[in-house]
Formats: C-alpha cells, structure tokens, sequence
C-alpha cells in the first residue's frame, strides 16, 4: 500500500510542477496581457504625411508599439502652434508597456488627423522637431542636412560629402578629404578617429591615427555609398570591387597613412 501511495503521490508531483510551467508559458505569451503601470505619452514616429479634403487638415500615418493590451492607445496631436508660418505639433500615444522589455514585441500603423485652425495652404509643418515641405499632393521630410532647400546639383559639393562621412563608421569629428570626384565617383580620404587621445591629450596617450580611403558610387537620391575601402595606395581593391571605377581617379594617390 505504502508503495501506491509513493506512486500517486509522485505522479501527483510531476502534474503540479507540469501545471505550474504551462501557467509560466501562458503568463509569457505575447497575446496575454502584460500588467503594466501607469499610461504614460510618448511621441509616435511619423512615417508619412498626406493631405485631406479638408483644407485645414493633413494625414499622418504613425507607428506605434503593439502586442498585448497596454501598448499602445490613442495615438493623437499633443500641442499644436503656429509661427512664423509654420505649423509646430507633437504627435504622440500612450503606453503602458514601453519600459517592459518584450512586452510590445510588433509595431503597428496609424492614422493621426492634424487640423489647424486656419488653411495650411501648403505650409511647412514641424512634427516632433522634424520639419516637412510640401510635394505634390503629399509632404516629404526635410533633409537633416540641407533642410528644406533644395539640394546641390553638385555631386562634389562640400555638403554632399560631409553627407557622406557623416554615414561612415568614424569618429563625429572626422572630416572628409577629397582626392578625386566627379557626378559618379568620389575618392576620399577620413581618419577613424582624428583625436584618439581625446581633444585634450590623456597624459601617456599616444596618438596613433588610422586613416582609410573610402571609394564611393553616387545613388539617388541618397547621394554617396561606398564601394570599397583600401589602407594601400592607388587604386586598391576598387578595381575589382567595380571594374567599372575610373582609375585617372586613384590610380597616382599615395598610401592614406
């Protein structure tokens, strides 16, 4: 008897531990509900932006967070001013689980109604700091760059390249040096970092700078992407890289370094 009784009570144990794990795995689940704490406003990415028939009103589509309930809720305008002929408006939704990590595991799309009290007749509108321009019948982003103007039609203009670096592995205080460029390609010398000692030297800091040429391809509309990098001189692993890089470009240039 005593030897039944130890039975059923293992088979007993092994259910409850069994129960037990199957209610962790349905605790975990994405489609459960997460508690979470207090709804608190976040700004919503703004993703396109569209007129109406309403003259005093846009369309912003938004992605917010999604998953289980208290994700996400009421994606809306938060503030709304006007000045300087600009119309300045947040747009943001509420959450109860963005501090939880994994609790919102998908994102998900949204349409935010903007209306301003007067026409927008094509005004400029700045949503949370990121200002949009008019074109055609929607709204482009302006380029964090350039702004609003439009962009040199010079390939080799020093924005563009600043453009460039500024999209390169480097250090933010690198700049660009320039060794050949024309509509298509660009040839150009950046050091990974041009203070590695820090702008004021560590004490027995010993400043080795590795510098690297970069050889790029002009894409619309983004403007520069790199082909290949070389430490050696000349025209490197570009030519074979892309056969079709102008070597009158590289071919004379010293080692980077």
């Amino acid at each position: 008897m005593r030897r039944i009784t130890a039975t059923a009570r293992a088979a007993v144990a092994v259910v409850t531990v069994l129960a037990i794990l199957a209610g962790c795995a349905r605790q975990t689940s994405a489609e459960t509900p997460v508690d979470g704490g207090d709804w608190i406003t976040f700004q919503a990415a703004v993703t396109a932006v569209r007129g109406s028939d309403d003259p005093r009103s846009l369309l912003l589509d938004v992605t917010v967070l999604a998953g289980p309930e208290g994700c996400s809720r009421d994606p809306r305008i938060g503030t709304l001013t006007e000045e300087n002929n600009l119309i300045y408006a947040s747009v943001v939704h509420d959450s109860q689980l963005s501090d939880t990590f994994g609790a919102c595991p998908t994102y998900a799309s949204a349409v935010v109604t903007l209306t301003a009290p007067e026409p927008i007749n094509g005004r400029r509108v700045v949503l949370n700091d990121e200002i949009w321009k008019p074109a055609g019948d929607a709204y482009e982003r302006c380029h964090k760059t350039f702004g609003c103007d439009p962009m040199p039609a010079n390939h080799c203009d020093p924005n563009w390249i600043y453009v460039a670096v500024d999209g390169l592995d480097v250090s933010r205080h690198s700049t660009g040096h320039v060794e050949g460029c024309d509509a298509s390609w660009l040839v150009m010398t950046v050091p990974d970092d041009p203070v590695p000692c820090g702008a004021d030297p560590r004490s027995g800091c010993v400043p080795a700078v590795n510098v690297r040429r970069y050889f790029m391809r002009w894409v619309e509309p983004s403007g520069w992407s790199t082909i290949a990098t070389s430490t050696r001189s000349g025209c490197g692993t570009i030519t074979t890289a892309e056969p079709a890089f102008p070597p009158e470009l590289c071919a004379h240039l010293p080692s980077p370094s």
